[in-house]
């Protein structure tokens, strides 16, 4: 019973911190002079990031072999948040200014961020010597989750052969057509099915089993399948995780690294001829011929607005000098608006209602599934309560702030009350690229049955919170965002597509008139 109460409380909570947990074991493992490869993305290009000591330096490696050295004593310019995936999947853009003038993007996990900022820029110890033995690399992911459930399966079977009554059970009838056969015990007054052997066991026999504590009280196992159970199932993830901690990481890594020494010296970046926004926005976007500049998105975002079905955007209803939403509602929506909500209420309802006659076994898995809900939630709330002060700070801001930026604007929608706000600079002409795209919160029109929001192509004042999302202020209305704003140029591929299928989504097809 002990073993199934931990395990239901700490295995959720193991999941919910696993990431952060892993994070801080790179950080004492690169500041132990282990190995430490980190996954990355260094100017739109996917690969890793080398930091072993059996290299002169950081090196970048990505997935066509080729390697670039980082040099470290640089400056971090700044990192903003990029939601490009589903929450809370998010990642940090990285710009690096090497020693030589050079700024890089590096595209790393959010709590990977701060520790490869302060390495590159110095700020941390520097790494020990390597010693005569060898240190392992940091054990990856996968294969402490694999521990993890090891470890959840070995508390389980704990928990029944300790606290688990072990009796002997008479035969009452065997069923061979699911292999079982169902005993009684207790003078008769309990009856399970357990797993048996129908060619050697016959009714009247007596065969061993184990009782089960609560909450499965009244179920009963075979103690010689279970233990082939718990070999499997808790046996071959143990196996794996230590087998990835101890075989397949270290060979990785030796993989990558004789792939940098092979290829010979690493490229060092060349220094940027001018280092202006400008010129680092058209280097990551070489080419506009996709279709993602203001003119076409602009042309998108008409074509929409007059031929798309559904409602219609007309302004909001709360008028000029007000927020969209409302910072009450917003707060609410921003705290709680997450769809474990539905898991956590299905769960609860399936544990207290077996409507569908799912036995004892409910409370473990369902159990299970609630408690992960509760700290998804509980996750949720803490991660986004940072964003409500500064927002709400910036929202009541005064317009003449040197803060407030001007900016065009190209506003798209995707789905009913789905409005996103795609940033341009004021400079640039119908050629420009796009810079960065803010979702904004859905408020209701003022026509009835219409969405609240901007006119589909203008100019706004935005307001960088410094926490992620961005305040636009379009016709003397302040629109509440609904996530945090997403800078296209830190993942410039991705970013691309989404845009690109947003855009499409407004065009009509081809073909039709």
């Amino acid at each position: 019973m002990i073993g199934s109460i931990v395990a239901l409380v700490v295995l959720p909570l193991i999941m919910a911190r696993l990431t952060r947990w892993a994070a801080a074991r790179r950080r004492r493992g690169l500041a132990a002079g282990r190995a430490v490869h980190f996954r990355c993305r260094l100017d739109g290009r996917k690969g890793r990031l080398l930091a072993d000591p059996r290299l002169d330096g950081p090196v970048f490696l990505d997935r066509s072999g080729n390697a670039t050295a980082l040099p470290r004593g640089g400056e971090v310019v700044d990192a903003t948040v990029a939601n490009l995936a589903q929450p809370p999947f998010e990642k940090v853009g990285l710009r690096y200014r090497t020693p030589s003038g050079q700024v890089l993007r590096l595209g790393l996990a959010t709590h990977d961020a701060r520790t490869i900022g302060a390495w590159l820029g110095g700020q941390t110890h520097p790494a020990l010597e390597p010693s005569r033995r060898r240190r392992l690399p940091t054990a990856p992911f996968w294969s402490v989750l694999a521990l993890v459930v090891s470890l959840f399966v070995g508390l389980c079977a704990a928990d029944f052969a300790l606290l688990g009554e072990h009796t002997s059970a008479e035969v009452v009838r065997t069923t061979r057509d699911a292999d079982g056969c169902i005993v009684s015990w207790d003078g008769g007054s309990q009856v399970a099915t357990v797993d048996c052997d129908t060619t050697d066991v016959r009714p009247g026999d007596h065969i061993p089993i184990v009782a089960l504590p609560w909450p499965f009280l009244g179920e009963a196992l075979d103690p010689q399948t279970s233990l082939i159970v718990v070999a499997v199932f808790g046996g071959v993830p143990g196996l794996l995780g230590v087998a990835g901690a101890l075989i397949v990481s270290p060979l990785a890594c030796a993989r990558r690294v004789r792939t940098v020494l092979r290829a010979g010296p690493a490229s060092t970046p060349q220094a940027a001829p001018n280092d202006k926004e400008d010129q680092e926005n058209e280097e990551t976007w070489p080419s506009l011929e996709d279709g993602l500049n203001h003119a076409s998105l602009a042309a998108a975002a008409r074509h929409n607005d007059r031929h798309a079905p559904g409602p219609r955007v007309t302004p909001p209803r709360r008028g000029a000098g007000r927020t969209s939403v409302s910072p009450r509602v917003w707060v609410l929506i921003t705290l709680l608006g997450t769809n474990a909500w539905f898991l956590l209420l299905l769960s609860c309802a399936a544990v207290l209602d077996d409507y569908f006659d799912l036995g004892h076994w409910r409370f473990l898995v369902l159990g299970t599934v609630a408690i992960a809900c509760l700290a998804r939630i509980g996750w949720f709330i803490t991660d986004r309560s940072a964003l409500c002060g500064p927002v709400l700070r910036a929202a009541r801001s005064a317009t003449g702030d040197d803060a407030w930026q001007p900016m065009r604007y190209v506003r798209l929608r995707q789905g009913p009350g789905e409005l996103a706000l795609v940033l341009f600079r004021p400079e640039g002409g119908d050629v420009a690229a796009p810079v960065l795209i803010q979702w904004i919160s859905r408020s209701r029109g003022s026509g009835r049955r219409t969405i609240g929001g901007p006119a589909p192509v203008g100019d706004a004042l935005i307001h960088d919170t410094g926490v992620g999302p961005l305040i636009c202020e379009i016709d003397g209305v302040r629109y509440l965002p609904r996530s945090r704003a997403i800078d296209t140029a830190a993942d410039p591929a991705l970013t691309r597509v989404e845009l690109r299928a947003l855009a499409e989504s407004h065009v009509r097809p081809a073909g039709r008139r």
